[in-house]
C-alpha cells in the first residue's frame, strides 16, 4: 500500500463523466436522465417478463418507434382510458371530466373515450424463441442490416464493425428450458449474438477487458500507459489502459485479453498468462450521441511485469493502428493526467479503481471516497 499523497482535488467528477445515469431504486433504470421518457426492457420472451426476470436491453422512444414494424418482435401493451381532466395543453389541464358542466359537455358532443396506450415490454415472438438461439440471432441481423442500408440511426450504425458481440440473458430464461444445466455455466447462457455496433440501440449490456501493466511497488510503482491514435473516432490522442478492447462472440475474458495485448502491446500469450490477476469487474451507463443507453462491464486485470533484468520482461510496444505510443509514468502523473481530463472516459475509471485497489486513492485523501467505491 502507497502513503503517496494525492491532490486534493475529487476524482468523483470522472466517474461521473464516465457512469452517466444517477442512481435508480428499481430493477433496472425506468426513465431516460436526459429526455426522462419510460425506458422499454427487452427481454427475450413474455414470460421472461412476467416471472419478474432481468431484461437483456433497455430501449429508447425512438427505438421502439422503429421496432413497431418488426414481426420478429412483440409488444406488451397497457392501455388506459384518458379522462378529460388528465388531459393537458400548453402545460394547462383541459377540463377536469368530473364535475357537472364537463360532464353535460362530454354528453352533449357524444364523444367517444380516447386511451393512452403504453409498452410494458418487447421480446421475441414465439416462432422465433423456438428455434432458438441462431433464429434470435438472425432476426436482429435482419432488422439491424436494414436499419443501417436506410440509414436509421446514423450515429450509431457508422461504427459498423462486422463483429459479434454475445448478449446474455438469466440463467432461469425461457430461452434455456432445454439447456439449463449449460446455462448454469460461467458463459453458457448467452441468449443471441449481435453487431457490435447495434448493442447500444437495444441497450444490451457489452463486455470488455482492461488491463493496467505496472513496474515496481509503492512508492517507485510506475504504470504504463497508452496514447490512442488521433484518428480513433472516440477520445483520439487521450490516455488509455495498458491494454483494453470489446469483448467479441465465443471469447472468455482471458481469452479476449490475451488478443488485445498480442494486437496492441505485442505482449505475447506466455507472458500474460504468468503474471497476469484477475481483478474484478468494472460497471457503469454510457449515453450514447443519439441517446441510446449502453450497459457497461468491463473485467479487470492487472500485469505486475518482471523486473527489466528478468528475461521474461517484454518493453510494451504499438501493434496496431489503434495506438500512438506507450509512457512508463509514475502513479503521481497518472493522477495529475486524470485530472487533466487526459484519459478516455471509461479508462479513467478503470485507472481509478487500479488506485484504489492498490491504496493510492483512499479515504484519507479522496472527499468523495464512498460513492466513487
Amino acid at each position: 500500500m502507497s502513503t503517496t499523497p494525492v491532490p486534493s482535488q475529487s476524482l468523483l467528477p470522472l466517474v461521473i463523466q464516465a457512469d452517466h445515469l444517477p442512481a435508480y431504486h428499481t430493477p433496472y433504470p425506468s426513465r431516460h436522465p436526459i429526455t426522462k421518457q419510460r425506458i422499454v426492457p427487452f427481454h427475450i420472451s413474455l414470460q421472461d417478463f412476467q416471472n419478474g426476470l432481468p431484461p437483456v436491453g433497455l430501449i429508447t422512444k425512438p427505438v421502439l418507434k422503429a421496432l413497431g414494424y418488426e414481426r420478429a418482435l412483440k409488444f406488451l401493451t397497457l392501455s388506459k382510458e384518458i379522462k378529460s381532466c388528465d388531459i393537458k395543453k400548453d402545460g394547462k389541464r383541459v377540463e377536469c371530466g368530473a364535475c357537472s358542466e364537463c360532464l353535460q359537455k362530454q354528453k352533449q358532443d357524444k364523444t367517444q373515450a380516447a386511451y393512452k396506450t403504453s409498452v410494458l415490454c418487447v421480446f421475441f415472438a414465439e416462432e422465433i424463441n423456438e428455434k432458438g438461439k441462431e433464429a434470435r440471432t438472425e432476426a436482429l441481423a435482419d432488422i439491424l442490416n436494414r436499419w443501417k442500408a436506410e440509414g436509421r440511426f446514423p450515429e450509431t450504425t457508422k461504427l459498423w464493425m462486422d463483429e459479434l458481440f454475445p448478449i446474455y440473458a438469466c440463467p432461469k430464461s425461457t430461452a434455456f428450458k432445454a439447456t439449463m444445466s449449460t446455462a448454469r455455466q460461467p458463459f453458457g447462457n448467452v441468449a443471441f449474438e449481435m453487431e457490435r455496433a447495434g448493442v447500444p440501440l437495444l441497450g444490451c449490456q457489452a463486455f470488455g477487458v482492461h488491463m493496467t501493466a505496472y513496474e515496481g511497488e509503492g512508492e517507485d510503482m510506475k504504470i504504463w500507459i497508452p496514447r490512442r491514435s488521433a484518428d480513433r473516432h472516440r477520445s483520439p490522442l487521450k490516455y488509455d489502459s495498458s491494454v483494453a478492447g470489446g469483448l467479441p462472440a465465443k471469447h472468455t475474458p482471458l481469452e479476449g485479453l490475451l488478443k488485445e495485448c498480442e494486437e496492441e502491446a505485442g505482449w505475447p500469450e506466455e507472458l500474460i498468462r504468468e503474471y497476469v490477476k484477475s481483478a474484478g469487474v468494472v460497471s457503469y451507463y454510457e449515453i450514447m450521441d443519439d441517446g441510446a443507453i449502453l450497459p457497461n462491464a468491463e473485467y479487470t486485470y492487472d500485469l505486475p511485469l518482471p523486473p527489466r533484468s528478468s528475461p521474461t520482461y517484454i518493453h510494451p510496444s504499438p501493434n496496431d493502428d489503434e495506438v500512438d505510443s506507450f509512457e512508463l509514468l509514475p502513479v503521481q502523473q497518472v493522477i495529475l493526467s486524470l485530472h487533466k481530463d487526459e484519459f478516455k472516459p471509461s479508462s479513467a475509471m478503470v485507472t481509478i479503481d487500479f488506485l484504489v485497489r492498490h491504496g493510492f486513492v483512499t479515504p484519507d485523501n479522496e472527499a468523495n471516497y464512498q460513492e466513487i467505491c
